[in-house]
């Protein structure tokens, strides 16, 4: 959950609009091509005043299924540009955003809206308003980057927006939910665990030493995915050795040193492939 900037490309300024849906999207954008790919950071108005900045990533322009990245802690300002370059925080899924690039998916990191830009507290992750956001964004991906099949993805307090969410929307192109480094159930407080009826991953490090995010908290999470047709909870042991506190990114937390092998668990999963109950050592 911690914070430290790293430079993860160039950047030209770029400003356009188009019509979507009736509604006349301003897109405003920072882009580059890296590697043959797109970076950018784009800005979605979603409610009356109101807009929501993601980072787009993706190595093609061809239509993909793309992974909605819903940070943790209070979910604000995990991704910029500065000096002509783009920042990411050391956020497991803004550490990890380049390895699912490369492994085929479009990734779409969000911001905390403009009206919560001090970050978001668990009443807004859990209200309509977050979902209307959410909507609005799914919209313009469909339209901007012909994204055909989405994955609600959260990490931490992220977990609790991707689960609520879930619970809430029908839109056939959400086809999954992973949830990662999660909080007991009592703390998803909003979200009714019944009306989750796609399938769900639940990846948590069993040395996890984060007050909030216990291993007991995702097996009991897993036993109130009663209607989901498919809930895995996969248990990562190993990495690194921490850099950060026990509830900052740079610790088993934040899957330290174990980045590559949880992207693989996520990209098998989506896939359709079985996937282990545990990784590491």
């Amino acid at each position: 959950m911690g914070k430290t900037s790293q430079s993860v490309g160039g950047t030209t300024g770029l400003k356009a609009s188009l019509a979507a849906a009736c509604l006349l999207i301003m897109l405003a954008t920072a882009a580059t091509a890296v590697a043959g790919g797109y970076e950018a950071i784009e800005i979605v108005p979603t409610r009356p005043d109101v807009t929501v900045r993601l980072l787009v990533m993706k190595a093609n322009a061809k239509p993909a299924t793309a992974l909605l990245l819903f940070p943790g802690a209070d979910g604000a300002k995990h991704f910029g540009e500065r000096d002509g370059r783009f920042w990411t925080s050391s956020h497991f899924l803004l550490r990890a955003a380049r390895d699912f690039v490369a492994a085929g998916f479009v990734v779409v990191a969000l911001d905390a809206p403009s009206d919560q830009c001090n970050g978001m507290p668990d009443r807004f992750r859990t209200s309509p308003k977050h979902a209307e956001d959410v909507r609005k964004v799914i919209g313009y991906l469909k339209e901007k980057h012909r994204v055909s099949s989405l994955y609600l993805v959260g990490t931490g307090k992220g977990a609790l927006s991707a689960a609520y969410l879930a619970s809430v929307f029908d839109d056939p192109a959400v086809e999954g939910v992973i949830l990662t480094a999660v909080c007991p159930p009592p703390e998803f407080a909003g979200v009714d665990f019944a009306e989750i009826d796609d399938p769900v991953l639940i990846i948590h490090h069993l040395y996890d030493e984060c007050r909030a995010t216990p291993i007991q908290g995702a097996f009991e999470l897993k036993k109130r995915l009663t209607e989901s047709p498919r809930a895995d909870l996969v248990v990562v042991t190993g990495g690194s050795m921490a850099a950060s506190t026990p509830c900052g990114a740079l610790s088993n937390h934040g899957f330290y040193g174990m980045e590559k092998p949880v992207v693989r668990v996520v990209k098998d999963w989506i896939s359709g492939k079985d996937v282990p109950e545990r990784i590491g050592k």
